[in-house]
């Protein structure tokens, strides 16, 4: 059985005394499950855990809704080879020719950057030292793409005018590298795996001889 419910607070009224309530929703773990396994809660009314912040919360937008919605079916249809449910937190908006996005969480301090008059611009958001949301104005899918990676991340930043001065090229450069260090890591185990393989097998080998040697 399903159940959807359509509006814009979430009524838990019907669940109280049955599932276990959490900031305003209902509890549920990172496969979406509640307190009662077999009941799975997503969208607005779920309170899941999000692994970027360290807590649970509710994230009230569509996208959450459509990827949590996703998550719990494939965790229902396949639980063996269904992870946890990793989302990193996202909000949008379209009006016409203007568009916005953001990423991650907005607390602490915020760092302002680009070009008002030309309706691209933004911020971040750092926290204890850390990089920890992102927002752009008028961005091309690139510069969104490029945010979505720099907030996962979640980098150390030592100097917030430094990173005020960098603005958005500051995450495109984090982006890049990150994608660099990746292919290197992914060219090194072709080429190294081979090697690693004989080495095992040579390894195996001497110590059957061993064994042969000392019976």
């Amino acid at each position: 059985m399903v159940v959807v419910g359509i509006g814009i607070r979430p009524n838990t009224d019907l669940f109280e005394g049955q599932l276990t309530l959490d900031k305003g929703g209902i509890k549920v773990n990172g496969r979406m499950q509640t307190s009662n396994s077999s009941v799975y809660a997503v969208g607005d009314v779920a309170a899941f855990p999000v692994k970027l912040f360290g807590e649970s919360r509710r994230l009230e937008h569509v996208d959450a809704a459509r990827k949590s919605a996703k998550h719990a079916v494939a965790a229902i249809m396949d639980p063996e080879k269904t992870g946890e449910f990793d989302y990193l937190p996202f909000f949008y908006s379209r009006v016409f020719i203007l568009s916005w996005q953001f990423y991650g969480d907005g607390v602490g301090e915020v760092v302002h950057f680009g070009d008002f008059s030309r309706n691209t611009f933004g911020a971040y958001w750092v926290n204890k030292g850390h990089l920890v949301g992102s927002f752009l104005e008028g961005g091309t899918k690139e510069q969104y793409e490029a945010l979505s990676k720099v907030t996962r991340l979640k980098p150390a930043i030592e100097d917030v005018s430094e990173l005020e001065r960098q603005g958005l090229g500051f995450a495109l450069v984090v982006s890049q590298e990150a994608a660099a260090a990746t292919t290197i890591a992914a060219t090194w185990l072709l080429v190294a795996l081979p090697s690693l393989l004989l080495d095992h097998y040579m390894s195996g080998a001497q110590l059957l001889v061993l064994l042969w040697q000392y019976r």
